[in-house]
């Protein structure tokens, strides 16, 4: 190892030493799955968030569309009671609905998951659900996945053509009762009018959780430019995925991931970008070939980023960003500090 290789190893290790953000994590989905073999979270998942130096995921509460309409508030709790019956079985992990518990869990060296709803299937169209969400510890919202629910529509994973309806009366009331109760308000996945929609209602700093950039990846699941500087305008942060970096699997690489980190930085500046990595893969090799094609024809092929796939590859990304010239500074931002920033000011 040259010196200069040395240097960057004990840069990327005393960054992932102090445990980075991950704020989008469909982690809730298989241990609902896995509710016959307890134990999970600390035999799968575990190593891997201990080699990545993960501090803080957020954990979403999804429904498939197998368990809908009939089974979705029963889903999303038997999925919330997993995490808590998971939880309780290791010291390693602390749920936390504060930023002072978050920073409590972190000085204990406990990973922190803060329980995210992707898509508001789970509440009907009964707005109290909301509240008790909140009291399981939901402390993000976002309306919608890529379908319609009695809150709006998805964008879809295609140039053009997302529906051009914006929020139901459902949906308007569930974004004030989110600001309400101190709820961060998520736009990942929700339709163009939708997002309008809920910036024009809010006035606290508004999150997208998980996403690319357009100009890398041109369909309506990821976000336009404009839609970036709305974002840094409200103070908000900008999660970028690992997923749909390129519609090619050859350009699929760390480089054009940190590619959407540099662009979005450039429109509206280091505060406002963060890692919402959607680490999927494990889950979509375990669905049979069928429903794979299934899902690729509804949605979109996913392409994998090699060597950015799990958490415990997060030090990658970390590598690189100090190969293409970030600052100490900045990839403190990018891994951490925008994101504790967001929790400080609305949890």
């Amino acid at each position: 190892m040259t010196a200069q290789e040395q240097s960057i190893q004990q840069r990327t290790d005393r960054f992932h030493a102090d445990g980075i953000v991950d704020f989008h994590f469909d982690l809730l989905i298989d241990l609902y799955e896995k509710r016959d073999r307890p134990g999970a979270l600390v035999s799968h998942f575990l190593p891997e968030f201990e080699t990545g130096g993960i501090g803080v995921l957020g954990v979403a509460i999804y429904i498939e569309d197998r368990y809908m309409p009939e089974m979705g508030l029963r889903v999303a709790l038997d999925q919330v009671a997993r995490l808590y019956a998971e939880v309780e079985q290791t010291q390693r992990f602390a749920i936390c609905k504060t930023f002072a518990e978050i920073e409590q869990a972190r000085a204990a060296n406990k990973i922190v998951l803060v329980i995210t709803m992707e898509g508001v299937e789970p509440l009907g169209e009964d707005l109290n659900l909301l509240r008790a969400f909140y009291e399981l510890g939901v402390r993000s919202v976002g309306l919608t996945h890529a379908r319609r629910n009695p809150a709006g529509s998805g964008g879809i994973f295609k140039p053009s053509g997302s529906p051009r309806d914006g929020l139901t009366n459902f949906g308007r009331d569930v974004v004030r009762q989110c600001e309400r109760l101190g709820i961060v308000i998520d736009l990942a996945h929700i339709n163009p009018k939708g997002f309008e929609d809920i910036v024009d209602l809010t006035s606290k700093p508004l999150i997208v959780s998980h996403t690319n950039v357009r100009k890398f990846y041109s369909i309506e699941r990821n976000i336009s430019d404009e839609q970036i500087k709305i974002i840094g305008q409200r103070g908000g942060v900008v999660g970028v995925n690992a997923i749909l970096v390129s519609p090619d699997p050859e350009t699929s690489t760390i480089d054009r991931y940190v590619d959407h980190i540099e662009h979005a930085i450039g429109l509206i500046g280091i505060d406002g970008v963060g890692i919402g990595f959607d680490f999927c893969e494990y889950l979509f090799q375990q669905l049979p070939e069928k429903v794979r094609n299934e899902l690729a024809a509804k949605l979109t092929t996913p392409h994998f980023v090699p060597d950015l796939s799990n958490h415990s590859h997060a030090p990658n990304l970390t590598r690189r960003l100090i190969e293409r010239g970030f600052t100490d500074d900045e990839i403190e931002k990018i891994l951490r500090g925008n994101w504790l920033r967001i929790f400080e000011q609305i949890l």
